[in-house]
Parts: C-alpha cells; structure tokens; sequence
C-alpha cells in the first residue's frame, strides 16, 4: 500500500465529537458535512446520496434498519468509521493510488435499498465486514503494529502488519446477527410469537469454519498467519460459555454433535472445501494464531481470547 506509515495531516470535520444527536438533527448534518468529507462521500457518493437520503425520511417500518453511517453519527462515534477510511484508502481528498474499483464498490452503503428485509440484513452483513477490516487495521495500530498493507490496494490477506520485527498477515471474519435471529426479531416487531434457540454447539462449529476459512486463505503467506474473528455485542453470548469453557480442543478440533442444520450447511460448503471435515485440524494448525475479539456499541474492540493452534517450531 503506497505511503502505508503516513497518516492524513489534517482532521476531517468528521472525525470531530458531535456527541448524541437527535434524530431529526443527524441527516442534514450528514448532508453538510459529507460535502467536505472525502471519506463520507466515500461511503455515500454523489450519485448515491440522494437515494440514500429518501430511504431514510421514508424510514424502514419492517425491521426498523438505519443507515449504519446515520446511526455513528446520531449515537457519536462517527470518527471510528471514518477515520480509517481517511487513514488508509485516501491522499488527502483523494484515494490513494491503486485502490481497487471492487473494494470500493463494496464500501459504499447500498445495502439498505433490498426490498426484502433478511436480504438487507444479508447484505449489511457484507458491508459491515468491509468496514470490520479497515477498523481491525486501525486497531492493530493502536497495539503497536505498523500496517504495510490492506487488501484495498492488491489481493491477498485482509491486513499485513509488522511488529517488533516480525511481520505477519491477517484474515478478519466479522460475526454479526445470524439469520435465524433477525428473523426472530423481525417477527417480534409484528407481533408474532419470536422463540429464539441456538445450539451451542452449532455456535462452536461456525467459529470453527470461519477460522477454517481465514486459514485457507492465508496458506500462501509466508510469515506469520493471524485470524481475528471478530464477534458484534449483541451475538457474543452464543459463543461465550463455550470458548470459555474450553469446549473446543485445539489439539485435535472437530465439528460438534449431530444438527441436521448445520449438516445441511456443511453440505452446501462441499464445492468449495471438499476437504473440510477431513482437513480441519491441520489447516487450524498452520495458523499461528488465532485472536477472538468482541466488537462493541460505537465500534470499541476488545481482545477476548488467544488461542494458538499450533507450535511454529512443530511444523
């Protein structure tokens, strides 16, 4: 990534504490202040704004979605979304050179404008993990990690980063609502009975495929292989009780108990991990390791847990 340590010289008017807002307060300010913000006209350009805007003054009755840009600005964290974006795709008031047509395309939020309610949910999800990825860089940083590389500028690992010396790649996977929890929150909002029940173990065996996943993907670095799973607020419980309790054994991790939901999932991953079952263990194991993080409201991130898979030495 081209000037990878420089830092943007001057504050932004978003990265200025407004505090809380009132509601009817937060688009106009939004609309003045995207007009000098590079970074917000990042998220919302020219061409999208006004239909962003009269998705908003309509409002959403079904699931009550919000703009996730509206809501940091309206509850006061709106520097935590857009600082990184200033910090690590932009020049200014421009985008650093070589950052890719997709990755933008992928930040701008547009996720709302699915008439169905769990296919906005579905695409949020996507949005949020892009905005997850620039914020676990800018969280790297803050532990001491200088950042040589986002996945805006090339293919590749999410982020690789050097500390102390030692350089390192990094997948981010964001855990955020499941689909069968916005459905019970949907059905709640209309009055209808909303039961809620997740398998602990089900719980388990997605952290497991996710950091699967991200050790896949980073097979062909050759330093050091980092997954950060990162899990929102509102879903960390359904993994708590579990990793805390040591249900997985990372010696010789397996899939947990015998859901026919979750085999249904298995199968349908068969096209693009034929191996999975067979290889889980030793794919975790190539990690180094692998860091479970809590992302809380206004976009804090807190470390969980470490969990190191395997010994380097031992490969």
């Amino acid at each position: 990534m081209p000037n990878a340590a420089l830092r943007h010289d001057s504050q932004c008017r978003c990265e200025t504490d407004h505090g809380q807002l009132n509601h009817e307060e937060v688009l106009p300010l939004f609309a003045t202040m995207r007009q000098d913000c590079p970074a917000l006209k990042m998220l919302v350009p020219d061409d999208l704004w006004p239909r962003f805007a009269a998705w908003d003054v309509k409002g959403d009755e079904d699931a009550l979605h919000r703009s996730i840009s509206l809501l940091a600005l309206e509850r006061g964290h709106l520097s935590r979304l857009t600082s990184p974006i200033h910090r690590f795709l932009l020049e200014g008031s421009h985008p650093r050179p070589g950052l890719r047509s997709q990755y933008t395309q992928d930040l701008q939020e547009q996720w709302m404008f699915s008439e169905d309610p769990l296919e906005r949910h579905r695409r949020s999800r996507i949005f949020t993990g892009r905005i997850v990825e620039l914020q676990c860089a800018a969280w790297l940083e803050s532990l001491g990690w200088v950042i040589n590389g986002v996945e805006a500028f090339r293919v590749g690992s999410d982020i690789e980063a050097t500390k102390a010396g030692e350089r390192a790649t990094f997948e981010v996977k964001a855990f955020g609502r499941q689909d069968e929890a916005f459905v019970s929150v949907l059905k709640s909002l209309r009055g209808q009975s909303a039961v809620r029940w997740t398998s602990p173990a089900a719980a388990v065996n997605y952290l497991l495929f996710r950091a699967y996943e991200s050790a896949k993907q980073l097979q062909v670095s050759e330093c050091g292989r980092i997954a950060i799973l990162v899990i929102e607020e509102l879903s960390w419980r359904d993994f708590q009780r579990q990793l805390e309790g040591g249900w997985i054994d990372w010696a010789n991790p397996s899939f947990l108990g015998h859901d026919p939901e979750w085999e249904n999932f298995l199968n349908s991953q068969r096209s693009r991990y034929p191996q999975l079952r067979s290889e889980l263990a030793s794919v975790l194991q190539s990690l180094d390791a692998i860091w479970v993080a809590q992302r809380r409201d206004g976009f804090e991130y807190q470390q969980e847990t470490v969990i190191v898979p395997c010994d380097r030495a031992s490969r």
